[in-house]
């Protein structure tokens, strides 16, 4: 009988990727001319690059781009993963019995990916960008040939943090059971939000409206 463990709270889906500073400036420089407040010229600057494409295509295309939409854009990094904080509640399935675990308990292995990672990737002229969306769901990872009664002091965690891209969220990437990684795969999910987008220059500096709107 397999082992089965559910997680339900958030699930995100980041990309690390690049975007050329040309087409930042100009979508910054129209949210600007619309409303000279910073707040509402990032929430402008997040509605184009998610929502509008039309205007994006039209931007990206002065600067010698073709625009396809944000989850078309190069994936240097990309993970679809459970929010791992306290409110993650995991649920492991096994021979007809049910067990509600919380994160607190879980042993942790933590993979940092580095911005030097990327580094390579990012060309002339661009900046890093981290962009992703955020649904309620579940995450199904699996055990297919377990055997056995189920032991919650075996099941440990693997955390992938982006604290190298100013990304405070830890992601659930990866669950073992007594050293053995199980498969993960998407559940049900409802609704959707968007991740404020991330951008960093070469020296991993974080970058905000000003530094493409000055001069």
């Amino acid at each position: 009988m397999p082992l089965v463990v559910k997680t339900d709270g958030d699930i995100e889906q980041v990309i690390v990727t690049a975007l050329h500073k040309n087409f930042v400036s100009k979508i910054f420089r129209h949210c600007w001319g619309k409303n000279n407040t910073p707040y509402f010229a990032g929430n402008c600057f997040k509605g184009v690059v998610y929502f509008d494409e039309r205007m994006a295509a039209a931007f990206a295309r002065e600067t010698g781009e073709e625009w396809k939409g944000w989850l078309a854009l190069p994936k240097h990094m990309h993970q679809i993963a459970a929010v791992f904080e306290s409110g993650l509640e995991l649920t492991a399935s096994c021979q007809g019995r049910v067990t509600t675990l919380g994160t607190s308990g879980l042993a942790t292995r933590v993979t940092s990916p580095t911005l030097a990672s990327v580094a390579g990737k990012i060309g002339e002229g661009q900046v890093t960008a981290l962009l992703g969306s955020v649904d309620k769901g579940s995450m199904v990872f699996t055990l297919a040939d377990f055997e056995g009664e189920f032991e919650p002091d075996k099941l440990s965690a693997e955390i992938t943090r982006f604290d190298d891209f100013f990304f405070e969220d830890a992601l659930l990437t990866g669950l073992f059971y007594d050293g053995r990684e199980m498969s993960m795969e998407m559940g049900e999910s409802r609704g959707m939000s968007m991740i404020d987008p991330i951008l960093l220059d070469a020296n991993g500096q974080r970058l905000d409206m000003y530094d493409f709107t000055a001069g």
